[in-house]
């Protein structure tokens, strides 16, 4: 298959795009201190949801993630939930 048959959401990190992410989630981690596995695989899945919805800019995906990290009224997972159950 091609890119052209991916959707963004769908369309594999290429290996710029994932150390966009690591980078984003080593600073998020040391910043908050995130230390747990539960909490730091959360982490890393909110990036990586965020990123393929299209927030590539890494200046405006930290903000956002630091953001989220520092507010505990954000659920993330309602929003991720919302938008599997749409319609493609």
């Amino acid at each position: 298959m091609t890119r052209d048959h991916f959707s963004a959401r769908e369309m594999p990190l290429q290996n710029d795009d994932v150390e966009i992410c690591k980078r984003i989630f080593d600073r998020i981690c040391t910043t908050h201190h995130i230390t747990g596995d539960a909490e730091r695989d959360q982490l890393a899945s909110q990036i990586i949801y965020f990123y393929q919805h299209g927030v590539t800019n890494e200046q405006s995906l930290d903000r956002l993630m630091a953001s989220i990290a520092g507010d505990e009224n954000i659920d993330v997972t309602a929003i991720q939930l919302t938008e599997k159950q749409r319609p493609k």
